[in-house]
């Protein structure tokens, strides 16, 4: 676009420039092209308009927009990671060549991943970009270690993504990343105000949120609320990848929606997702816009942090004079792209696995340091987690690239669980080797619960009791229990279940509570599939109209009973179309929770699959976990807000309850749910076609479970999750003497809601680190006692930094944690 075609014809700033420009052209001298008169003619023309148009009738706007170039770089996406190292070298190199050519160029860039890669492959570029970077032209912030998707990821994996990125760009570059860079993220979940304060980050950017479907943002500058009360300035643009012309200047003014909070707003520039980054002509673009043009704002080439810091001061200067201060609490759901909750469900359940796995493999690596003096895996833990955070990017975790790069990434997720493994073992061999016994079943919980249940052991099928949190237990296992399956009815102490003819769930019944879970003539585990066609983004969306045709897989090819007295239940074959289905249906021995082990053949196109329960619970408002706690969402449709949540994220559960009663619907690897009223789904299995054909096809093994409990929501929900999620690990043992005790917990946990959740060796190698958070939304008198007699203990932030000492008396610490805090201790 031209300045001219931006504005209205009859305008006065159009009127101001056409004639400036019309008087120019009447300098011109065009008899003989490229002859000295020309040259002479066009020197006076240049002058005329500096003099007559750029001094005497630009720079009268009140606004400016900050520009900086950028590329944005996607790490894999319709591409692999070894193409991305190529495209990250070749974008720099350009950017480099610019900032010869032109002194005023400022760039950004945020993922410490694309660095790593050029540091690693082209030395000699990564020379130059950090003379750039002393300059002070070429800025690295972001804060992560790339740009992460913030639905799926554990709350574990967030802290490090910012703990590693921030550290590399500090140790690299002597810079200190202030501000979260999340241009195209499908959503950003409620805990990361408060891993963002707690990490030294204090600002958040994002782009994609004016992409939802139904409801724009209000603002584009407001404080954003976390789950726990922690706020950050949120900045938001209209897009991401953005050229410099008029068009987009004027666009970009046009849509900064709080003018009255600031005069000042951010753009990016340059050609992204597939790298690329800016160009000469928007350079030159910027020479010629950068004074204001008439009807244009002021354009101010400057570094990323340097506006955004700018627009803070204005926006917190005139929320005082104004009285008022734009706030969103809670998280910033996407209206967009709820497919990716699901979509490549074998690498988000690689994703859980590895998280869970890395968590027991550091936990156990401390205890064997402590125990042995075996030293700390720092170097094989770090790469592992390296692996888990690159597959995070937003186009991987999300199931949104194309089908190599998944094939990569198995082979990463291989990896990562081979080390963890290699870890665990080893430590779990010195340590079971150790024990001091007369012989037993030793048994290792890595969960932050005491472990109570049946559990499947080196000695089979057995029930256990008491076994500690983040530690062992010489057990003396039951083999024997009540509950069977006769009928289409099993039973416990606890629950009834009963099915009809198509082995769909007809009847819960508690006994304790006395009450039916299931509605009056309503079913649970229904599996359901919808005809998956969205508009538009295949793998990306799930849309609204997909309810409109719906399937039951209700053929029934064989039904077995399983009697194993700990655990009983029904093994139930279904197909459907091109697909078969087998699922283990069990309740265990004094257990609320019945079990769907799930086997899948999945062979369907453009289908959604999803299981569904019917219950009675009545409650206008559902609860999900996320990272470090939970938030509620409605169950109704009231509003369009509430319409276009249709589909949601949740981590290990969902729950519905009401006043003195609930169900929960957990998961061992999935993220989709819908609620409807007193309808609950989850999303099992997809079939998008773009841009991976082979998405999902294939075979799948998962596990969802549901969980009755008396009272609302409380922590034996949180607690079962865990246990669902959680491996244990056992061996039988003879009796031996050693200097380990036949019982012990790492660190003990007096508190009613708080988790222990991370145990692992400080960045610095000085000392050991214990994160854990308040799990139910209320203030928690938390006493933790260790199993080693350290002499210190400090509060720190999640980057590792000292906030104070902590008094440690008879082996114990005590403070308090506030709703959804996460808490993290050094112990020395």
């Amino acid at each position: 676009y031209s300045a001219l075609g931006c504005l209205k014809w009859d305008s006065d700033d159009y009127i101001t420039i056409l004639n400036a420009l019309d008087k120019a052209t009447q300098l011109l001298d065009l008899r003989e092209s490229y002859s000295d008169e020309f040259y002479t003619s066009l020197e006076k023309c240049r002058e005329f308009m500096k003099s007559e148009f750029y001094e005497k009738e630009c720079g009268k706007s009140g606004s400016t927009i900050g520009v900086f170039g950028h590329t944005h770089i996607d790490v894999a996406w319709l591409w692999t990671i070894a193409q991305t190292k190529e495209k990250a070298q070749r974008s720099f190199s350009t950017v480099l060549r610019l900032m010869e050519k032109y002194p005023e160029y400022v760039f950004m860039s945020s993922q410490p991943q694309l660095f790593a890669y050029v540091k690693e492959n082209d030395p000699e570029l990564y020379a130059k970009i950090k003379e750039k970077v002393k300059e002070g032209r070429f800025e690295v912030d972001g804060a992560m270690w790339l740009e992460a998707d913030t639905n799926v990821p554990s709350g574990e994996s967030l802290v490090r993504q910012i703990l590693y990125g921030k550290r590399f760009m500090r140790e690299e570059f002597g810079a200190e990343n202030e501000m979260l860079w999340l241009p195209d993220v499908f959503g950003y979940s409620g805990a990361l105000p408060q891993i963002l304060k707690k990490s030294g980050v204090d600002k958040f950017y994002t782009a994609k949120l004016f992409w939802n479907e139904t409801n724009k943002p209000e603002h584009d500058l407001f404080v954003w609320q976390g789950i726990d009360g922690s706020q950050v300035f949120a900045h938001l643009n209209d897009t991401y990848v953005k050229k410099l012309d008029p068009g987009v200047v004027s666009k970009t003014w046009m849509m900064h929606k709080d003018k009255k909070y600031s005069n000042i707003h951010t753009s990016t520039f340059g050609y992204g997702d597939g790298g690329g980054g800016p160009t000469a002509e928007m350079i030159e673009n910027y020479r010629r816009m950068k004074d204001g043009l008439p009807g244009f704002p002021k354009l101010v080439m400057q570094n990323a942090k340097t506006t955004i810091e700018e627009s803070k001061r204005q926006f917190d200067e005139n929320c005082r004079a104004l009285k008022f201060t734009p706030k969103w609490i809670g998280e910033l759901y996407f209206e967009f792209h709820r497919g990716t909750y699901t979509s490549q469900a074998n690498n988000k359940k690689n994703n859980r696995l590895s998280e869970l796995s890395l968590a027991k493999a550091e936990a156990l690596a401390v205890v064997d340091e402590l125990a042995f003096g075996t030293s700390y895996p720092k170097a094989e833990l770090y790469g592992a987690w390296i692996k888990v955070l690159r597959n995070q990017f937003h186009d991987i975790i999300p199931g949104s690239s194309i089908n190599e790069v998944y094939r990569d990434s198995d082979i990463e997720y291989s990896e990562i669980l081979s080390t963890a493994k290699s870890i665990t073992d080893s430590a779990l061999e010195r340590i079971s080797g150790e024990v001091n016994t007369d012989g037993g079943l030793f048994v290792y919980n890595p969960s932050p619960f005491e472990f109570t249940g049946v559990a499947e052991t080196e000695n089979g099928l057995v029930y256990l009791e008491n076994v500690f949190a983040h530690g062992y237990k010489i057990a003396s296992p039951s083999k024997t229990g009540n509950v069977v399956a006769e009928g289409k009815i099993i039973e416990n102490d606890l629950i009834r279940v009963e099915f009809n003819d198509k082995y769909e769930i007809i009847s819960i019944y508690d006994k304790r509570a006395e009450r039916e879970v299931i509605r009056e003539d309503e079913r649970g585990n229904v599996l359901e599939v919808y005809e998956d066609m969205p508009y538009e983004y295949d793998a990306w969306d799930i849309s609204e109209y997909y309810t409109q045709k719906r399937w039951e897989i209700s053929d029934v090819v064989s039904v077995t009973p399983i009697n194993l007295g700990l655990k009983a239940g029904f093994r139930v074959e279904r197909k459907y179309g091109k697909s078969s289905f087998i699922q283990n249906i069990t309740l265990s021995e004094k257990s609320a929770r019945l079990d769907f082990e799930t086997e899948v053949d999945w062979n369907e196109q453009h289908s959604l699959l999803k299981a569904a329960f019917n219950t009675s619970i009545h409650t206008q408002r559902a609860n999900y976990e996320i990272q470090f706690g939970h938030l509620d969402r409605p169950t109704h449709k009231n509003t369009s807000v509430d319409r276009a949540k249709f589909e949601v994220c949740a981590h290990k559960w969902a729950d519905l309850s009401e006043r003195g009663y609930g169900v929960s619907l957990l998961n061992n690897s999935k993220y989709g749910y819908s609620t409807s009223e007193g309808k609950i789904s989850i999303s099992l299995l997809r079939a998008p076609k773009y841009p991976d054909a082979k998405c999902d096809i294939g075979k799948h093994k998962f596990t969802y479970s549901l969980f009755m409990h008396e009272g609302e929501l409380g922590i034996d929900t949180i607690k079962e999750a865990y246990k669902l999620n959680s491996t244990l690990e056992s061996k039988e043992l003879k009796a031996q003497s050693g200097s380990l005790p036949a019982n012990y917990s790492f660190v003990e946990n007096e508190s009613r809601g708080f988790i222990v959740e991370t145990v692992k060796a400080a960045e610095d190698g000085g000392g050991y680190v214990i994160r854990g958070y308040e799990s139910l939304g209320g203030r928690d008198n938390v006493k933790l006692s260790f199993a080693h007699p350290f002499k210190s203990v400090e509060l720190i932030d999640l980057q590792e930094n000292k906030v104070c000492d902590l008094e440690i008396k008879d082996g114990s610490v005590k403070f308090t944690a506030k709703p959804f805090e996460i808490i993290t201790l050094k112990v020395m």
